[in-house]
């Protein structure tokens, strides 16, 4: 069974990795806000130093979403920020190939 992560730490690894991805997007709060439908005030709250204030599971969604990268990337579930389509779109690649004839 994994360690269980205190939730001061997970609330920590959230506020970092969402100002990462802010940071990265060049969006600021108040479009963050917009996009996921909250006051600025929310999204302020959870990147205040110090908080252990953690989103309810929408607000994480639509902050995974607006960002581009995943609730777990977010939460400290997974260490990859890209959603999993992504990382098939950069495994996978189809190439044309010649057809053979069958006579």
């Amino acid at each position: 069974m994994p360690e269980k992560v205190d939730k001061r730490d997970r609330a920590e690894l959230f506020r970092d990795r969402l100002a990462h991805a802010m940071g990265t997007r060049s969006i600021s709060q108040s479009a963050l806000a917009r996009a996921v439908g909250v006051d600025r005030s929310t999204i302020s709250q959870l990147l205040e130093p110090g908080s252990a204030r953690l989103p309810n599971a929408q607000i994480a969604a639509e902050c995974a979403s607006a960002l581009g990268v995943t609730c777990d990337w977010l939460l400290g579930l997974s260490e990859r920020p890209e959603p999993l389509s992504e990382l098939l779109d950069q495994a996978v690649s189809l190439t044309d190939a010649p057809r053979a004839l069958i006579g």
